[in-house]
């Protein structure tokens, strides 16, 4: 496990130490359970999150409770919520859960910003962080919306390289912003075909190309 953002930002060593120490001494940690939200009470939501072990889930959720991953965050990832402070009533902002115990790190933009002014591989990679949010946000809406539920069902299970994945059906209607009846019948189909095996929460992996054909990738 990462200890601290030095271990995320690749150029770390090519900063002045001024910068370097200006932004360990802004950095705030949060380590948060399997299953809780990533929730910042006293700092505004308008900088850069670090992972520093772990794993998030980013997705959105409606009045009614229906849910949408958006992408998944690994340990060494950084993800921009810049706009989160500055959105409107009437604009959609993501929420972040924890997928296992996870450490994150945080810098504000207000910490940020004298750095990248000075410092232009700092700079850069906030831009690249920014695009790589929008970019990783639009992939997948993109899959979902022209692709059916059989195929994002798939590629929900080609991404997790295990043998046995354990997840609920309910998991990947909420990742995929279906239902669990649709889910169900969708994994019975593939069940039939000889794709997988399920279980109590838990989903064996038998014919991984064959997902692979479905998925289309």
């Amino acid at each position: 496990m990462r200890r601290n953002i030095s271990e995320c930002v690749s150029f770390w060593d090519k900063l002045s130490e001024k910068h370097r120490h200006s932004l360990s001494d802004n950095t705030i940690f949060r380590s948060y359970r399997r299953g809780e939200n990533v929730i910042f009470k006293t700092v505004k939501k308008d900088g850069i999150i670090f992972v520093l072990g772990g794993e998030l889930r980013v997705y959105l959720a409606s009045d009614n409770g229906r849910e949408m991953t958006l992408f998944h965050l690994h340990e060494g990832d950084a993800f921009s919520i810049m706009t989160v402070d500055n959105a409107k009533s009437s604009d959609v902002v993501p929420s972040l859960q924890a997928m296992s115990a996870t450490s994150l790190a945080y810098l504000q933009r207000s910490d940020m910003a004298p750095v990248a002014y000075e410092e232009p591989l700092f700079a850069k990679f906030v831009f690249e962080t920014c695009s790589k949010t929008a970019q990783a946000i639009l992939n997948n809406i993109s899959y979902c919306v022209f692709n059916s539920i059989r195929n994002c069902i798939a590629r929900e299970l080609v991404m997790d390289c295990s043998e046995v994945i354990e997840i609920t059906h309910e998991e990947i209607a909420n990742n995929l912003g279906t239902t669990r009846v649709v889910v169900s019948r969708e994994l019975d189909h593939m069940r039939d075909a000889g794709l997988i095996r399920t279980g109590r929460g838990k989903i064996y992996i038998l014919d991984r190309n064959g997902l692979r054909d479905i998925a289309g990738c």
